[in-house]
């Protein structure tokens, strides 16, 4: 299977984790009860960001896209109204964080260590933030994270360029 096939099977995932757990919470609550429902709804929704994972986890060519997804799709779930509390938001976003940094570091190894921080301050803003009603400043506040964490990785990128281009000089002579 092509790299290109596991990110569009990774973002599917991604996307059916969003939206599938919401079904298997209507039908557990309507064929048995509320508490069935809701674990119903929490296995499907760890089931299928596992399985996007897995099959990010899996991809040889990590593009900067493939590495973000995680994030991007733990930032579209503090979109979705919160259920019960706003922990299953700091919790997906904090997930979504620790996959995407850990997909960074697999992508180049010369990633800074602090591109992490925003990330995680963004998963923190979702649980204590909500100083404007509804998903609008989480909404900000991930990508403000994102855009940060991106130019991040991209000047470590630079650099382990730079420091390659050294080696090909000295080599040279």
């Amino acid at each position: 299977m092509s790299d290109k096939l596991k990110t569009i099977l990774a973002f599917f995932f991604f996307l059916a984790a969003l939206s599938l757990p919401l079904a298997g919470l209507a039908y557990g609550w309507w064929r048995w009860d509320a508490q069935t429902g809701i674990l119903l709804m929490v296995g499907i929704f760890a089931a299928l960001f596992i399985a996007g994972v897995l099959s990010l986890w899996s991809v040889r060519d990590l593009s900067w896209l493939a590495t973000s997804l995680p994030f991007l799709f733990g930032g579209l779930y503090t979109i979705l109204p919160d259920f019960p509390l706003q922990v299953d938001d700091a919790a997906a976003t904090a997930a979504g964080a620790l996959l995407s940094y850990a997909l960074a570091l697999r992508k180049n190894a010369k990633t800074p260590k602090w591109v992490l921080i925003p990330l995680l301050a963004a998963a923190l803003y979702a649980l204590l933030g909500g100083t404007i009603p509804g998903p609008v400043d989480e909404i900000g506040v991930d990508a403000i994270a994102l855009l940060i964490s991106w130019l991040g990785a991209r000047a470590g990128e630079r650099r382990a360029a730079d420091e390659s281009d050294v080696f090909v000089e000295i080599g040279e002579l």
